[in-house]
């Protein structure tokens, strides 16, 4: 699958396929083997076993593994590269900048797009909560 276009999302995933665009989490990202990124990728953990072109921003932890190529500057608090892996780009441990939004939404329709769950019996609100998109 290819994407072009950002990826912005609040829980966990895995690429597979071939994004141009800029990835967005505030989970873990892995990265397969047969994944390509051309992109600036913003999350709290990172694996890479594919390909990134672009800068990586990851608050916590960044696994770059043997097979992984990153064309780009890594921005992490912690670093693991494994022997063999290509890293083409300044290495810095520092804390991720927040990324750019592309529109910002006035305070009422922010307001206006949150979901309401309705109440059970006991009155307590239920919650559908996504965990990944793997």
């Amino acid at each position: 699958m290819s994407v072009n276009g950002s990826i912005d999302a609040s829980v966990s995933g895995r690429i597979d396929g071939n994004v141009r665009g800029d990835v967005k989490t505030t989970g873990k990202l892995v990265v397969s083997e047969t994944a390509s990124i051309r992109g600036h990728i913003y999350a709290t953990d990172l694996v890479v076993h594919g390909k990134v072109y672009g800068d990586v921003y990851i608050s916590n932890k960044a696994h770059i593994s043997n097979k992984a190529l990153v064309k780009g500057d890594v921005n992490a608090m912690v670093l693991e590269i494994e022997e063999g892996a290509v890293v083409e780009g300044a290495i810095r441990k520092n804390v991720m900048p927040a990324p750019k939004a592309t529109s910002e939404l006035p305070a009422e329709a922010a307001i206006a797009q949150t979901a309401i769950a309705p109440a059970d019996a006991a009155g307590s609100v239920e919650e559908e909560q996504n965990t990944s998109w793997f």
